[in-house]
């Protein structure tokens, strides 16, 4: 059963980061063409800053949640660097139940904002596009965060150590 949701963890990691080149080629093909456009001919894309700004949402909010699951948060050790083996493993564990509880909270929160009325009207004032689409990263990537957050605490509180 612990494989088999390791091998889903992998898999939700895999498609983050296929997200996360897609996002950054795209971001960094507009940027260019905006550059050579606006530049040497004298005809900006209207629409390339705010794409860019969403791209560069959704690598962050995508970005942080393929963090988690890889394990390369930066992370202060001081405190349990001075725990021996067992309650290290506890405190560990119990961090990772907290840290879960407050990303389901945020998750809760933000699929609740995304999908109201008011929200969901928002247009684009520069490409009239539906404005919830960009919002809709954030309880996305916040899912698949706290599916990463909980195969963590379930891997620790199992004394596995699954490296990325």
């Amino acid at each position: 059963m612990l494989s088999a949701l390791n091998r889903i963890d992998f898999f939700i990691s895999r498609i983050e980061k296929a997200l996360l080149v897609f996002f950054g080629l795209a971001l960094t093909t507009i940027m260019i063409a905006q550059v050579i456009l606006r530049y040497f001919f004298s005809s900006p894309i209207f629409w390339a800053e705010e794409i860019s700004v969403q791209f560069l949402i959704f690598i962050t909010v995508f970005g942080i949640s393929y963090i988690t699951q890889q394990k390369q948060h930066i992370s202060i050790d001081f405190l349990l660097s001075q725990i021996k083996s067992e309650k290290k493993r506890i405190a560990e564990i119990i961090t990772g139940i907290l840290f879960f509880i407050l990303m389901i909270g945020l998750c809760f929160y933000s699929w609740e904002w995304v999908l109201r009325a008011d929200v969901q009207m928002e247009k684009s004032g520069t490409t009239g596009l539906p404005r919830w689409y960009t919002y809709a990263a954030f309880p996305v990537a916040l899912s698949c965060l706290c599916w990463h957050q909980f195969i963590v605490v379930i891997n620790r509180f199992f004394n596995k150590n699954k490296e990325g």
